[in-house]
């Protein structure tokens, strides 16, 4: 409906900068920048937006003449434009701002662009001032030309910054949309119609898995997927001397969290150790009451020719050289016991005991495993640690999902699980979620119960007319989409659009109702509000 009043506009003012490069940054201005999100532009930290060495563009086309965007007083920290052009006629005013190009990373495939803008839409003295901003984008694969500030057709509406009856104050209001794969950045735009609207902040950003280190595992920088691609699988690295022990592959979210679990540990077998986060190659060292001048010593290599005597219980003895020993195997474990040969040096490389150790095959009984008691819930992700005491080799674990005294059962090969929908019982309690690890020897105890978060419908909408159109409430729940319902038929509409216009055809008042809809169902249906569609000119 917006875009019709295009063909009789009349350029009148354009004010283009000089010079299309990124004014000065304002070192007095603190970066609000965390980890998991990437800034790529934040109107606090330029010092001029329009005019003189500024870095944004105003574009009036309407036929007033000369009002359009100005820069405000501001305050700390914010960089003010403003614009006040009521008109007698709604959606006559038509006064563009348009942002530099703003660049992002990572090109192969898409991300989510969020565009947080701070603002102030005020009052004005004509029945018709809009309470609404529109904001609109234009991606582009390189950094375009001048047209591209006086050609708004380009651009594509991301959505309308609405001011709410009960809202006389500066509000923040958050939008977003898709850059696709191969769209190496784009423009932004915001299209006052003859309202009175202070911006005074814009930050755009985008989620992002960061880059980090974990033990031995070198997690890349990832730009987030967006919602319906997430999670996506990165593969992780191991740093160099260490190989990994499990899958490498590791899960970013669409809001930047990494998921899963990757070990890897130095190559211990070719004389690598652990030294803190990296691995060193083998070596030779002074033992502490030794002097710079003497010699240096490595550790001496495994003991050889050592037999099993006895084995009873828990215990078992084994001897070299006609001397005897005994060691304990307290914690049942299957598999083996170590025996070391150590010297005045060894406790400086024990990263590589393994090149130095003997392994005796323990004939002791294993046991059920111990409780899991390391257990994280993100979303819908359940991740585990494996139990401190495995007793045995670890086959599995089992998943129960309870809800009002009904329970579901999952055999899971890995430490960690997606919850589905159809996993959880029907009802209305608390969801409650527990783990236990399986060997050999059978399943061990359950961990205690962790609450598992649930989705809930969206609530009532509330309803405003304007036109022949009707605008809503953005609920706080999560929400795929909306229905619009009027003249016994439903339409489906994007969940980034909270606004709807009659079509044209439509003379008559007609008896709206709308609903919000999300991934736990559709929410209560609106009161109906009546509006009336224009005829034809």
């Amino acid at each position: 409906m917006m875009d019709r009043f295009y063909s009789a506009v009349l350029i009148l003012l354009i004010t283009v900068p000089a010079i299309q490069c990124q004014a000065p940054a304002d070192a007095n201005c603190p970066s609000d920048q965390t980890p998991n999100i990437l800034t790529l532009m934040d109107s606090t930290r330029y010092n001029n937006l329009i005019g003189s060495g500024g870095i944004w563009t105003v574009f009036n086309n309407d036929s007033s003449g000369s009002t359009t965007w100005t820069v405000g007083a501001g305050g700390n920290c914010q960089r003010t434009v403003q614009v006040c052009e009521a008109k007698a006629q709604y959606f006559k005013a038509s006064n563009w701002i348009f942002t530099q190009y703003i660049p992002r990373q990572q090109l192969n495939y898409n991300i989510t662009i969020y565009v947080n803008v701070t603002l102030r839409i005020t009052l004005c003295s004509t029945p018709n001032c809009p309470r609404f901003l529109p904001v609109y984008n234009y991606a582009a694969n390189e950094q375009q030309d001048a047209s591209v500030y006086t050609n708004p057709s380009k651009y594509t509406l991301i959505g309308n910054i609405t001011l709410s009856p009960l809202q006389f104050t500066q509000f923040t209001a958050t939008l977003n949309f898709t850059l696709k794969a191969g769209d190496s950045g784009f423009y932004l735009g915001f299209r006052d119609q003859g309202s009175c609207t202070s911006l005074n902040r814009v930050n755009v950003y985008n989620y992002q898995c960061p880059q980090k280190q974990v033990g031995l595992v070198k997690q890349p920088l990832t730009a987030a997927p967006t919602a319906q691609n997430s999670p996506m699988t990165i593969s992780a690295a191991c740093v160099p001397g260490s190989v990994n022990t499990n899958s490498l592959d590791l899960f970013c979210s669409n809001t930047g969290i990494w998921n899963g679990f990757s070990t890897c540990i130095c190559k211990t077998w070719e004389g690598y150790r652990d030294t803190g986060g990296k691995c060193e190659g083998p070596g030779y060292f002074r033992a502490p009451n030794e002097l710079p001048g003497d010699n240096c010593t490595a550790p001496p290599q495994a003991p050889i020719a050592v037999n099993v005597s006895a084995t009873t219980g828990d215990s078992i003895t084994v001897y070299k050289t006609g001397d005897m020993e005994q060691f304990i195997n307290a914690a049942r474990i299957a598999g083996s016991i170590a025996m070391e040969y150590m010297n005045g040096v060894s406790d400086q490389d024990e990263a590589n005991e393994f090149l130095r150790t003997l392994s005796i095959s323990s004939k002791t009984s294993i046991d059920v495993p111990g409780a899991v008691d390391d257990i994280t819930i993100s979303g819908r992700y359940v991740i585990w640690q494996p139990p401190t005491h495995p007793n045995g080799a670890i086959k599995g674990y089992n998943l129960t999902i309870i809800r009002d005294s009904i329970s579901t059962s999952i055999s899971v090969g890995g430490t960690f699980y997606r919850v589905e929908d159809a996993d959880i019982p029907k009802g209305n309690g608390t969801v409650f979620i527990q783990v236990r690890a399986v060997n050999g020897a059978g399943a061990g105890e359950w961990s205690s119960k962790h609450i598992l978060p649930t989705m809930t419908t969206p609530g009532q909408l509330v309803l405003q007319s304007f036109d022949s159109c009707v605008m809503w409430s953005v609920p706080e729940e999560t929400v795929l989409q909306y229905e619009i319902h009027y003249n016994n038929i439903t339409k489906v509409q994007n969940y980034t659009t909270n606004w709807y216009c009659l079509q044209d055809e439509i003379h008559n008042a007609v008896n709206i109702t709308v609903r919000a809809v999300n991934g736990a169902g559709a929410g209560e249906w609106s009161s109906n509000i009546t509006i009336l569609q224009r005829s034809k000119c």
